[in-house]
């Protein structure tokens, strides 16, 4: 009993994320979106090309709210994903294409694909 509980208070207390992380890489260029109330995208990457994330910094003093997709794609400030004002995330978003909406106020969001965390 006592080799159980050691060993379950090991397991417990090791982070789950100390299991290989990679650094965010980039995989192509960076681009902009010009984000306002009506939706917008910008081709983020070459079909096929394989980069499964996108690095978001939106450089606004607004939310954005963004949406992965293809050539068709549309965001909606209700139903697509925000990002605040000023941060950076990086999302999983092998897609061609980022749209994206705010709720009317101007902002450029700068778009990079790539790899990693």
């Amino acid at each position: 009993m006592r080799k159980l509980l050691v060993a379950l208070t090991f397991l417990l207390s090791t982070p789950f994320f100390a299991i290989a992380q990679t650094a965010f890489q980039p995989g192509g260029p960076t681009v902009t979106l010009a984000v306002t109330g009506t939706t917008a995208r910008v081709q983020v990457q070459a079909s096929g090309t394989g980069s499964p994330n996108i690095r978001v910094y939106n450089s606004g003093t607004v939310a954005v709210f963004l949406a992965c997709g293809d050539v068709a794609v549309t965001a909606l400030t209700t139903t697509s994903m925000p990002v605040a004002p000023g941060s950076v995330e990086i999302v999983h978003c092998g897609q061609t294409y980022v749209a994206g909406i705010s709720a009317g106020t101007a902002a450029t969001v700068y778009l990079t694909p790539g790899s990693g965390l």
